[in-house]
């Protein structure tokens, strides 16, 4: 890695662009750095680090020695002549490059997954992450638990692909010194000491081969009280009845692996996952209680989603322990996904870490955690599984885009080009939005009994009612309604097609209709964190004004990360306006203004907010912003979008518009 390196893996080293060490000695400001890296581009707050690194202290103090530490690293930064981390007065953020962090151009390599992005993952890995830091702090300790099981899967699935890649290529120097590395690593990992044995045997010494065996066994009864797996075993055997004579130029088919085992099955068209056991951290691990629990709620929840192909219970909880390798479990269960998690308990407190890994690159793609406490284990359970599911779901989805956006438009499929659509859809421009409707189309050649497509199509044609002003509302919204029933006379038990059909209802001016729609798709599922939103959308306009801001409170708790945030707080606004509360609807407007991709019907809400509560210099800047971006847009514009506006409220924009540079 050029210029300054932050190394995690195998113990904590910090060193400039030079290469010379800078010495960090303070314990807690090395674990500090550390969490913030494996943290970003996320920020992390204040009250967050202090309450897990000073977590036996008073709340003032422990923001007393996190306020020292913060100094230490900006000290030593100065020194150095670069930036450590970033700071206000609310969050703290890392300011190295992610190329100059081991742990993350890791995971970055891997999911590059070429033999060279392998071979430079694989040297990176030097050890468990952060291996000889012990905090005695619970907070911290339980992070670098789930932190380190999912370095460690992550190391596994690269260094299986290596070790495979070097036998098919006949790299057998590579094959030796990479399964020789992974079992530094794990000396227990039977697929690292089959390699051997193979290795071993193409070579001529079956002797070698089999004292392979005899320290892999050793290995596995010192390490897992188990015994080897039954492919070690047939291989074992297979070695000891071949002739002696066989080399590495014959290469017998015996001795390759079986292809049954070890190539990729086909995987469904839709995306796959598979939900592991919940582990229980510094607890029994035979399964069964609250871990089993959760895991299980979240799977019958994914289950309900006509997007995903999810695996059953039977076949997935038989894959328990945080050191199965990824690369392994998802060809075993024929999926792309692989979600899991552990549970750590104390006393009336709980802690939830949760993550999704790409199964055939071992690449965290998600991760989170969640503290609550233990006072209705029920009601306790059912939250966590409502919001894990609702994340799991919208992180599969965002995957999904992005491996449609690296396939070339000619080669894209029904599936991928509909994720492809996507991606441009919530770019929310004309030009994306035409894109979106030209992938879609495109995909129903091959796919033309697709509910999801038409439902796409619908928003198509919604977003050129609502956001485009392209001149032919009402034509839009009737494409938009017509698309929308299509999807659900396709599948009528999928919430997205519910969906569509409810905010093609709202373009039509049919309130009621849309907000039965709309109730049904949440009904069908109950953490379609879009469902709720929409609701919300509606309600906050000419509907329950309450009823929108509950929804808004469900649709962030199940998505608190949504690229439709935006509009989520925008409709907050929009029903604080409803309710005369209009210093709160600029608090709400200024955060929806804030969000990626808030659109200008977004900032529209921010400026006429802001006017009401008689914020004028905010207001005009916000309409300054909006004739930078729309110089013909107009107060009427607004009031055309958001067409069921309680008349009291469509008065107060119109006689403020004009007051702030947008007129009627």
């Amino acid at each position: 890695m050029a210029g300054p390196t932050l190394r995690l893996l195998g113990g904590f080293s910090l060193a400039d662009a030079g290469g010379r060490a800078l010495p960090l000695r303070g314990r807690n400001a090395q674990l500090l750095l550390a969490y913030v890296a494996l943290t970003a581009p996320r920020p992390v707050s204040r009250e967050r680090l202090a309450a897990l690194l000073w977590e036996d202290c008073e709340e003032r103090r422990a923001l007393h020695s996190l306020r020292q530490c913060l100094m230490e690293l900006r000290h030593l930064g100065g020194q150095a002549g670069l930036d450590l981390i970033r700071t206000d007065r609310n969050e703290v953020s890392l300011a190295l490059p992610p190329e100059c962090v081991d742990g993350v151009m890791v995971e970055r390599l891997a999911r590059d997954g070429t033999a060279g992005s392998l071979r430079a993952a694989a040297a990176l890995c030097a050890g468990p992450l952060l291996s000889d830091a012990e905090t005695c702090r619970q907070g911290f300790d339980d992070w670098l638990a789930g932190e380190r099981a999912r370095f460690a899967r992550l190391a596994a699935g690269i260094f299986a692909r290596l070790t495979a890649s070097c036998e098919a290529e006949g790299d057998w120097d590579g094959v030796a010194s990479t399964a020789e590395r992974w079992l530094a690593l794990d000396p227990a990992c039977e697929e690292a000491h089959r390699a051997l044995m193979r290795l071993h045997a193409r070579n001529g010494r079956r002797s070698d081969a089999v004292q392979q065996y005899r320290i892999c066994a050793e290995a596995v009864r010192r390490c897992l009280d188990a015994d080897p797996e039954e492919e070690t075993v047939e291989l074992l055997h297979g070695i000891r009845d071949r002739h002696p004579a066989a080399t590495m130029a014959e290469r017998p088919a015996g001795l390759l692996p079986d292809p049954s085992r070890s190539s990729r099955p086909v995987l469904p068209d839709r995306p796959s996952l598979a939900v592991l056991p919940f582990g229980t951290i510094g607890g029994p691990s035979e399964g069964g209680g609250f871990a089993d629990g959760v895991a299980a709620d979240v799977l019958v929840r994914l289950s309900r989603l006509r997007s995903l192909f999810v695996i059953a219970r039977g076949s997935s909880f038989r894959f328990r322990g945080t050191q199965i390798d990824p690369c392994t479990v998802g060809r075993a269960l024929g999926v792309r996904y692989l979600a899991s998690g552990g549970i750590r308990t104390d006393g009336h407190r709980l802690r939830l870490t949760v993550e999704l890994v790409e199964a055939e690159t071992g690449a965290v793609m998600w991760s989170d955690l969640y503290d609550r406490r233990l006072d209705d284990v029920f009601d306790v359970q059912d939250e966590l599984a409502s919001r894990i599911a609702a994340a799991l779901d919208d992180e599969i989805e965002a995957a999904e885009m992005r491996r449609a956006l690296a396939v070339p438009p000619s080669s894209l499929h029904g599936w991928s080009a509909y994720h492809r659509g996507l991606w441009h859809m919530y770019r929310f421009t004309r030009d994306d939005n035409e894109t979106a409707r030209g992938l879609f189309q495109q995909a129903l050649r091959t796919d033309p009994a697709s509910a999801r497509l038409h439902a796409g199509l619908s928003f198509t044609h919604f977003q050129d009612a609502f956001l485009h002003r392209t001149g032919q509302r009402g034509i839009e919204a009737e494409h938009a309604y017509r698309f929308a029933e299509q999807s659900v006379d396709l599948d009528e038990r999928d919430p997205t097609s519910h969906l569509a059909l409810g905010r093609a209802l709202w373009l039509l001016g049919r309130q009621d209709d849309a907000v039965e729609e709309l109730s049904l798709a949440v009904g069908l599922n109950p953490n379609f964190a879009l469902g709720h939103y929409s609701l919300a959308f509606v309600q906050a306009q000419g509907g329950d004004a309450r009823a929108a801001l509950g929804a808004a409170d469900v649709a962030q708790r199940l998505s608190p990360f949504d690229p439709l945030l935006f509009g989520m707080l925008g409709a907050r606004a929009l029903a604080c306006l409803n309710l005369k509360e209009h210093a709160q609807a600029a608090l709400w407007g200024d955060r929806a203004a804030r969000r990626p991709n808030a659109h200008v019907h977004i900032q529209a809400i921010a400026a006429f907010s802001n006017a009401l509560a008689d914020r004028r210099e905010e207001a005009g800047g916000y309409a300054r912003r909006i004739k930078e971006t729309a110089p013909s847009y107009r107060c009427d514009d607004f009031l055309a979008a958001f067409h069921t506006l309680t008349p009291s409220v469509a008065d107060l924009i119109r006689r403020v518009g004009p007051s702030i540079g947008l007129q009627s």
